[in-house]
């Protein structure tokens, strides 16, 4: 117990310590502050009191004799001399008095011991006063700025009471108004709207200019402002006293104003002028007369224009107006311009809408001051589609056909994709080359659908595969994914909407050549990717069973299994051919595991399907077909099974055996002709079995395993049927043939091979 009371009383002096270097930092930081506060007064009372001395001097030479003057003269020197020192004191740093301070100056301030820094003397007893004077009465005021500056309490004293305030004398306005307004005439209440908010804006204005700091006149000039602006739209809406066009050139005076206070302060006056601008857009929402459109545009243009030049230096603020602008600008193509009839002043209107909406496309993706790199992504969709909407309010004044309308859109893409090419070498963020390929994408697919809709016939030609072709070439040939990425997409999305539709054998057709193109590009020429050259050689598989699926069932009167041959045989044949010309094989020469696994796969499924036609499909013709397609198939990686493991080559010949019997039960051969047959395939395995570059005993053994099988088959099944010279003689080259294979282990027997 007696050691934590000890701790404690340690622990409790150390705080104390704490507190006092801090108390000690504080006086000094403030020491510091007032001598900088000064500094500018110091050196004219330096050079006064030079001036003092030298007189002083002066006169004591000139009356050394007389020794009362003598000594008052000392006196007033010693004074000047210490308030000469006082003020050199304040501007030149003292030096450290011993070596003991000079080492406290160096050590860290949690370690510096409180006594030094606290008792550290002061030049003379009339300096360490002043400090103290000086220090004492301004230390609270020191810790309420440090402590309250960013607090709470703060916050609402300054801003919110602030806030509050304009409030509550704004409803206090309204409240003596509603007193007196039964007693006035429209002209005197007008008088007085306007009389009031003047002034209140004045007052505000000049206090605010006047202590900018003071955000209660901040507030208190935005409800000036606000009363003001209500006034105009008050006159022109509820007393009728003033036309439309003298509201929105009271309106432009007032946004004109605005403009004017805020050169410095812009942020709370873009607030207030674009509150009153989008009111005052919007007042035009049901306006129906012809009259009033250019005149409403023409305000429109003038403020977004005043906002966007006066606002422009900071980037936020271009942001926000921009922002601004262009939802007016939308506003207006698809609320006014609906409501008001086909005329001359309309189609002015939609001409000036139409090449500032361009205005904002071009330097949302060209140019660097209004948008920056980050932001494009989202400015340049949205201004593209602002300019559209324009555009076709345009195109709807001047009744333009609907195929310039798609090719405007169209144009709008190939713009974007202009720029995204003109920017390939530059670096840039993922998130924002993500998404600026997701809106050009989205664009171009909007683009393919509405050609789908409008014009099918032209999208079946397949020529939009042909407008893709040096997109998908130049991504492969450079490695640039987001130009792979978009003709990877789109070609898939132009497939399946010929999916969706009735498929036709042109589109087909061009579709299965772009692949082709594409993947011998991405496959064999750069050969760099495998992802894409995976993609694309799936894509080349769709693109036949398409086609030929389009042609069996255009030009053929088969069954359903006639068309899955006449459809899988196309496209296993492909898949051998990659196989062969090495699909699998990087620019380098080695092979991925993945694509060849992948090849092998299909190749399997393949001999599957194969096989299932062959036992499915009628006619001898057919047959015979499937059966050389499925042994093509097999007969792919023959070379890789005879070099490979035991294993392998076991495979190979279970495989080939199974063709083998899958073809004879579809020709319905008899069982002793199945039994011979599959007896002389089985000495061809013993035979190989032995070979000695690529045999195996697993092979032999597979062979022997399959000749007992049908010896046993000839005796127990075969022997039953009726006696027949074809029977016989089955039988007599089934006996040879196990001969056959007793003298082939006899010779290899003598030869030592196991």
């Amino acid at each position: 117990m007696g050691q934590i009371e000890e701790l404690e009383r340690e622990l409790e002096s150390i705080k104390y310590q704490v507190g006092q270097i801090q108390l000690a930092l504080s006086r000094v930081s403030h020491v510091v502050a007032d001598v900088k506060a000064e500094q500018n007064g110091m050196h004219q009372q330096l050079q006064q009191a030079n001036m003092q001395i030298r007189s002083m001097q002066h006169q004591q030479q000139m009356q050394a004799n007389i020794q009362p003057q003598q000594a008052q003269t000392n006196m007033q020197s010693q004074g000047v001399q210490y308030q000469y020192q006082r003020v050199q004191s304040q501007i030149t740093p003292q030096p450290m008095q011993n070596q003991s301070q000079a080492q406290f100056a160096n050590q860290p301030i949690q370690n510096q011991p409180q006594a030094q820094f606290a008792n550290q003397p002061m030049q003379n007893q009339s300096q360490a006063q002043f400090a103290n004077q000086s220090i004492q009465p301004q230390q609270p005021f020191q810790n309420y700025a440090a402590g309250k500056k960013n607090s709470t309490e703060s916050w609402i004293g300054k801003h919110l009471m602030g806030v509050l305030a304009s409030v509550l004398v704004f409803i206090a306005l309204i409240l003596f108004a509603s007193l007196i307004i039964p007693y006035l005439n429209d002209a005197v209440k007008i008088g007085m709207m306007f009389t009031v908010s003047i002034a209140l804006t004045s007052f505000a204005f000049y206090e605010h200019k006047k202590r900018p700091d003071n955000t209660f006149f901040t507030a208190l000039l935005a409800c000036g402002l606000g009363c003001s602006y209500l006034s105009i739209l008050v006159t022109r809406i509820y007393f009728k006293a003033i036309s439309d066009v003298i509201m929105y050139v009271l309106l432009l005076v007032w946004g004109g104003v605005i403009l004017n206070m805020g050169k410095k302060e812009s942020r709370l006056f873009q607030a207030i002028g674009n509150s009153g601008y989008i009111i005052s857009a919007l007042l035009a929402w049901n306006m129906e007369d012809k009259a009033m459109v250019l005149p409403i545009l023409i305000y429109l243009i003038v403020m977004g224009a005043a906002f966007q030049y006066n606002f422009r230096k900071s980037y936020g603020q271009r942001i926000v107006q921009s922002c601004i602008n262009m939802g007016i600008i939308l506003y207006f193509a698809t609320r006014i311009g609906n409501n008001v009839e086909k005329c001359v002043p309309l189609t002015v209107s939609a001409i000036l809408i139409v090449v500032i909406s361009a205005v904002y496309f071009a330097c949302s993706i060209y140019g660097e001051k209004l948008i920056k790199d980050k932001n494009r992504f989202f400015f340049a969709p949205v201004s593209a589609v602002v300019f559209y909407v324009s555009y076709l309010l345009l195109a709807d004044c001047l009744d333009l056909p609907k195929w310039i309308s798609l090719t405007v859109f169209f144009a709008v893409a190939v713009i974007a994709e202009v720029v995204a090419f003109m920017q390939r070498s530059e670096v840039e963020d993922d998130t924002v080359l993500l998404l600026k390929n997701i809106w050009i994408i989205a664009w171009f697919a909007v683009a393919e659908f509405a050609t789908f809709i409008l014009y099918n016939d032209f999208f079946n030609t397949g020529a939009l595969f042909v407008a893709l072709l040096p997109l998908a070439v130049y991504g492969a040939k450079k490695e640039h994914n987001l130009f792979r990425n978009q003709a990877l997409i789109l070609a898939a999305l132009m497939t399946a909407l010929e999916v969706a539709d009735k498929l036709n054998i042109v589109f087909c057709s061009v579709a299965l050549v772009y692949a082709i193109i594409v993947v011998a590009m991405e496959g064999f020429i750069v050969n760099k990717s495998v992802y894409y050259k995976t993609i694309y050689f799936i894509y080349v598989q769709v693109c036949i069973a398409l086609l030929f699926c389009t042609v069996s069932d255009k030009y053929t009167h088969y069954d359903s299994e006639f068309r899955l041959m006449f459809t899988i045989i196309p496209m296993g044949i492909f898949n051998a051919l990659m196989r062969v010309l090495k699909f699998d094989r990087d620019d380098n020469g080695i092979s991925n595991k993945s694509v060849l696994l992948g090849l092998d796969v299909i190749n399997a499924i393949g001999i599957l399907v194969g096989l299932y036609n062959i036992i499915e499909i009628d006619g001898a013709l057919p047959q015979g077909i499937n059966i050389a397609f499925t042994t093509a198939l097999a007969c792919i990686n023959i070379r890789r099974h005879f070099a490979g493991s035991s294993g392998e080559k076991l495979y190979a010949g279970i495989k080939f055996g199974i063709i083998l019997l899958f073809s004879l039960i579809a020709y319905d051969a008899a069982g002793y002709i199945i039994s011979v047959a599959t007896l002389a395939f089985a000495i061809l395995c013993i035979f190989i079995g032995f070979n000695k570059i690529f045999g195996a005993k697993e092979l032999r053994i597979y062979g022997l395993v399959l000749s007992m099988i049908c010896v046993v088959k000839f005796i127990m099944i075969d022997i039953t049927y009726e006696n027949t010279i074809g029977r016989a003689i089955s039988f007599l080259i089934s006996g040879i043939l196990c001969f056959a294979i007793s003298a082939l282990y006899n010779h290899f027997e003598k030869q030592g091979q196991d």
